[in-house]
């Protein structure tokens, strides 16, 4: 499990290619930006939740210390594409997340027998994600939790040249549909797009960040807001759908 600060910041679209050159004298792409062919990579998300949608009503209620889950895969499909168990815990800005990998093809097996150690990845440096995987299993079945929302959007990632344990990210193209089913992680069908003239900026680090952020932050007249990928994408999807979530998911 690991730690960091988070910072958001919605902003407009236009000034992207900007805050990328400014970002760029400081910052590297992240590898796996920088092989892609528009140096960015494509995050899948199915989000769970309860029958009454309980992470979608602790965000809107103002919840310091709450749980997000969800199932996330990347960019196109393969035959050896991996899916990622992740419980993303949040207190006050701190983020904890819990993360465990397997094959995609795996995962019906996975949920049918709840058997993690006989579908599970280690890591490149071969340490285990057993208790990572449990713990994912565990708050999936005790919470009966259920695909709720499928959310899509492209990342540009960068990495701290000089030292700072320090990320910063682009999202686009932010988009979403509901009540997904596993198959849905590609699906491009029907979705909603929740800031078309925005991108999400994101600041992730531990304890403190260069000086050179605040002025970026500054000079583009940034302001720090708390945005949930999940509830704008279920929004968007009422707001379009003219339904309530709560009685159609």
């Amino acid at each position: 499990m690991t730690s960091k600060l988070e910072y958001k910041y919605l902003a407009p679209i236009n000034l992207l290619p900007k805050i990328r050159t400014e970002v760029l004298i400081y910052m590297n792409y992240d590898p796996y930006a920088e092989i892609r062919p528009n140096k960015d990579y494509c995050v899948r998300s199915i989000y769970l939740d309860t029958a009454d949608l309980l992470c979608y009503q602790e965000k809107y209620e103002g919840y310091k210390i709450r749980n997000k889950y969800r199932l996330r895969v990347y960019n196109e499909w393969e035959e050896e594409s991996l899916v990622f168990l992740e419980i993303k815990r949040k207190n006050e800005n701190f983020i904890f997340k819990d993360r465990a990998r397997l094959y995609l093809k795996d995962l019906p097996s996975l949920l049918q027998t709840k058997n993690a150690e006989d579908y599970l990845l280690r890591r490149t440096n071969g340490i285990s994600e057993l208790e990572e995987a449990n713990k994912f299993l565990f708050h999936y079945y005790s919470k009966r939790l259920f695909p709720s929302c499928l959310v899509i959007y492209e990342r540009e990632a960068f990495m701290g040249k000089y030292g700072y344990d320090l990320r910063i990210t682009f999202d686009k193209n932010l988009r979403g549909s509901i009540k997904p089913t596993f198959d849905d992680f590609y699906n491009e069908q029907n979705l909603k797009v929740a800031f078309p003239d925005f991108f999400i900026l994101e600041i992730k680090f531990h304890q403190t960040f260069p000086a050179w952020i605040p002025r970026m932050i500054t000079k583009n007249n940034l302001q720090r807001i708390s945005v949930s990928k999940y509830t704008n994408c279920i929004d968007i999807n009422k707001r379009q759908m003219r339904f309530n979530p709560m009685l159609a998911i």
